[in-house]
Formats: C-alpha cells, structure tokens, sequence
C-alpha cells in the first residue's frame, strides 16, 4: 500500500537479532515516538501481524531457517507490491545487493556500526518521500546498477 503523503507512521522489522531491533526501536523513538515499531524474528510469526498493515519493512538477509530473499519473494508474491521494502542488513555482498533489488526491495540499507550513524540514517530514511516507492528505488539505480542507501 502506498502511504498518503509519504509519512511513516508504522515499521516491522523483520531480523532474527533481537538486539538489532533493540537498537532501531531506540534510534526510531529519539526521531519520532509518535511512529510504532513492530519485530517479527521468525517466519512462523508473521500471523501475529497478519492483519496489520505497516508503511515500511526493514527486513534483515541473513537470518536462519528463512532468509531475507523469502521473506522479500513472500511479501511480494502476497499482493504487497507497493509495500516499501528496505533491506537491512550487514552484508555488503555485491550479489546480495543486485539480488534484492532485482527480486523488488526499494531499498538496500547497511547497518551502520553507530548508534549515531543509525539514528542520522534512519531519520533520512522516514523522511524520503514513500508515497511512490519506486521512484526511491530508481534513485539508487545508476548504469543498470543499483548503489547502496546513502545516508552521511
């Protein structure tokens, strides 16, 4: 669903690491206490939320069992075309990047190594102008290749 106005009001954060939603929920209060954050860690969860819609997933690759690559082919393949997917993750794997553009995420997303850094970035990342996706998406579109999100 494309948000109205491009306004976040509501993430999930998909990520088997407890500790790294942790982190985003605390960057994401100190930007806005108003926007909800909600944290799925495995697949076998996601009728908790079934029937909630959110503006953003950031969803993690390299999680066990089920893979950020399913989760992406899952929501897709679900009806949820335009619902804004951001990769989050550590990998910096070239293929990795290419790979989840190619299979529809908006946006790739490193983790930063600060707390700093995280907050700064998910600030830029809310404010981007979500109520057309894919136009985020081509921004990081350069030469056929697709960048990395750019937040410092």
């Amino acid at each position: 669903m494309a948000l109205e106005g491009g306004m976040v009001h509501s993430i999930l954060v998909i990520d088997d690491d407890k500790d790294d939603f942790d982190i985003v929920c605390e960057a994401i209060q100190e930007i806005d206490p108003e926007i909800k954050v909600h944290y799925l860690s495995s697949y076998e969860d996601v009728l908790k939320y079934k029937e909630q819609s959110f503006d953003i997933v950031l969803l993690d690759i390299n999680m066990p069992c089920h893979d950020g690559f399913y989760w992406l082919k899952a929501i897709r393949q679900n009806g949820n075309e335009k619902l804004p997917v951001v990769m989050y993750t550590n990998s910096l794997y070239p293929a990795h990047i290419a790979r989840a553009y190619e299979e529809g995420a908006n946006l790739y997303f490193s983790k930063p190594e600060s707390f700093s850094s995280l907050t700064n970035g998910l600030n830029k990342l809310i404010h981007l102008d979500w109520a057309n996706p894919l136009s985020i998406t081509e921004t990081y579109r350069q030469n056929g290749k697709y960048a990395t999100f750019q937040f410092e």
